[in-house]
């Protein structure tokens, strides 16, 4: 089931030139409660470990 329309996914998604800079203003909060920056490389490790995780529940 898919919870988003293709359409809607096509036109309101943007490319980004190589001159371009996305802004990271995303935050969680560690175990001492202090707000960390979510880093590119941090999202990087999580997608790898899921995949990770799908590959072995797949086989």
């Amino acid at each position: 089931m898919q919870y988003f329309d293709e359409n809607y996914m096509q036109t309101n998604t943007q490319n980004l030139n190589d001159s371009q800079t996305v802004q990271n203003h995303c935050y969680m909060v560690n175990e001492q409660g202090k707000e960390v920056q979510i880093t590119t490389t941090m999202v990087q490790d999580m997608c790898i470990e899921l995949l990770k995780q799908c590959r072995t529940v797949k086989n």
